[in-house]
């Protein structure tokens, strides 16, 4: 079976940067993964690539930057208050922090670039925001979903889980 939407996958892989840097897994190990294919649950070009996979298949790509989490954006660099972290936090350069009260989701920590007497300095970019991503992929296990995997994925707050008659 090759990979395909409502298929439930296993794979074991490495994600390196440029550096050689190793972001999940290692020379020695890979991680291992799993995910329902066509339900976003990975990088759209990560999942674009895997399509058409089939267990025993290896394969070793590169998602550019752009195609990835984007070039970093200098805007990015914000100041805050110190005083919207606790009194006792001890920020350092290099210290992933979530500043509070924050009036919007944080999907990942900011990372602080540098601290003055009343100011931090984070850097809201995406960590791999800048960086061409270098999978080695092995494909252990595809099949079909079972009907417990789909379920949550198929559930929709605005359509009521009609996923037919959704118009979101």
């Amino acid at each position: 079976m090759i990979i395909h939407r409502d298929c439930f996958v296993k794979l074991a892989y490495r994600l390196q940067l440029a550096s050689g840097q190793y972001v999940r897994g290692s020379a020695g190990q890979p991680d291992i993964l799993t995910y329902v294919a066509g339900y976003k649950e990975l990088l759209p070009p990560l999942e674009n690539r895997l399509l058409g996979l089939k267990p025993g298949d290896r394969a070793e790509f590169v998602i550019p930057a752009e195609e990835a989490f984007g070039r970093r954006q200098p805007e990015l660099l914000q100041e805050f208050s110190r005083r919207r972290f606790p009194p006792e936090a001890e920020l350092r350069p290099g210290m992933a922090v979530v500043p509070s009260p924050c009036a919007i989701e944080i999907a990942y920590p900011y990372m602080v670039v540098e601290v003055r007497e009343d100011v931090v300095v984070l850097d809201q970019n995406h960590p791999l925001a800048g960086e061409d991503l270098y999978y080695q992929v092995e494909i252990l296990e595809v099949r079909p979903a079972t009907e417990e995997e789909l379920a949550p994925l198929q559930s929709c707050d605005s359509c009521g889980g009609d996923l037919e008659s959704c118009q979101t």
